[in-house]
């Protein structure tokens, strides 16, 4: 791999798509992220839209996700980076008839990054490259109760944003000027439908949903001192996909989930020297504990555990190849976490949070690897008049 550490993002954001996001609330990270069953009049996922038919109120919510990255590399040492996002945001206002209607910002991927290195080919210089942008979505939900025991839901996601590069080219020589170039690639803000599904009883559940795929335009434009080049004709294919997943009652007091989530990338989602793509898969396990009405004050407090397994989607050069020509080589995740939360009197509002910490990426195939720890926030604010 061909990049530095990272002094944002991912290290292995550079050359791909960026990091995939996992757009769920802090109480839903703390499961490992298996929210596709999840169901109720104060819960919901983002991947599912049925898991919103009950709501009761008019809430919004909205996630903060901070995050320390240790990062080892073959050639270039180590370092350690820092940073906050802001995953996803929602509103949801339940309807007359009994419709709900949900809007909502999500993050994609997470395309930020930085390469600092030196350039021994031809004259001596230092080469600096920074990354910004990502695949975001606007969507708009519907859902609502079928039957007693079936909710189901339909998103239309607009899919938005875009990547930049920065190239800087500092020469040794003083008598050669510094060399600017960027690099901006976006597209048609297309849309594309998710349709969800669950079937709830008294104590378990299962859901599903279903996304479709969506080719967009892509313009390139390469900008350097005095000419531009816009290039046209390509396009990125945002894939299809699914997730299953189940809920089970525990006693009176815990429940387990599990989530699997597939979305389709291949090598025709998007053609370029510097990535290749397989499926992402991301596999999700987690156990709650609810809390109690009486007794000590850590029997009050839920207390939520889980784990996910993520294989990326970017195929990316191997150590010491500068391309795909070269050979690739997978980017696989793991990670587990715990979190707790507290509710308003009324149900409708709350404030959670998660700890995860997990690893990604093989240092002998890859040239690094990356160690992550994140805190989650999140907070809903609910009226209870709109019931």
């Amino acid at each position: 791999m061909c990049a530095t550490p990272a002094r944002a993002n991912s290290v292995f954001s550079a050359g791909g798509l960026g990091e995939p996001s996992l757009e769920e609330n802090a109480r839903l990270r703390a499961l490992g992220g298996a929210g596709a069953a999840e169901n109720g009049p104060s819960s919901c996922s983002m991947v599912n839209p049925a898991s919103i038919a009950e709501a009761s109120y008019l809430w919004i919510e909205a996630t903060m996700l901070s995050t320390r990255r240790s990062i080892s590399t073959n050639d270039f040492g180590s370092e350690s980076a820092y940073e906050s996002s802001f995953p996803s945001v929602r509103l949801v206002v339940r309807l007359p008839g009994g419709t709900v209607l949900g809007g909502s910002y999500l993050a994609g991927t997470d395309g930020q990054f930085q390469v600092d290195r030196a350039e021994t080919t031809g004259t001596a210089s230092r080469l600096r490259i920074d990354g910004t942008g990502g695949i975001n979505f606007a969507r708009v939900t519907l859902a609502r109760r079928v039957t007693g025991a079936v909710r189901a839901g339909i998103d239309f996601d607009i899919v938005s944003g875009s990547f930049r590069e920065e190239w800087r080219r500092d020469f040794s020589s003083p008598s050669l000027a510094q060399a600017r170039d960027t690099l901006e690639a976006d597209w048609d803000r297309l849309g594309r439908w998710r349709l969800g599904l669950q079937y709830a009883r008294e104590r378990f559940a299962l859901g599903a949903a279903y996304e479709t795929a969506r080719r967009l335009p892509l313009t390139f434009r390469q900008r350097t001192t005095g000419s531009e080049v816009k290039t046209t004709g390509h396009t990125l294919e945002i894939p299809d996909g699914y997730v299953a997943g189940f809920s089970v009652a525990l006693g009176g007091r815990g429940h387990v989930v599990g989530q699997y989530r597939r979305q389709n990338w291949n090598d025709e989602s998007l053609k370029s020297d510097l990535v290749d793509f397989r499926a992402l898969e991301r596999y999700s396990i987690g156990l709650e504990r609810a809390a109690r009405t009486m007794g000590g004050r850590f029997d009050k407090l839920p207390l939520r555990v889980g784990a996910t397994f993520l294989k990326w989607p970017d195929l990316l050069p191997r150590a010491g190849a500068a391309e795909v020509s070269g050979g690739v080589a997978p980017v696989d995740e793991w990670a587990v976490s715990i979190g707790s939360g507290l509710l308003t009197p009324d149900g409708g509002g709350s404030f959670d949070f998660s700890l995860e910490g997990g690893r990604r990426g093989n240092q002998d195939e890859l040239g690094a690897r990356e160690t992550f720890f994140r805190l989650a926030l999140s907070l809903r604010v609910s009226d209870e008049t709109w019931k």
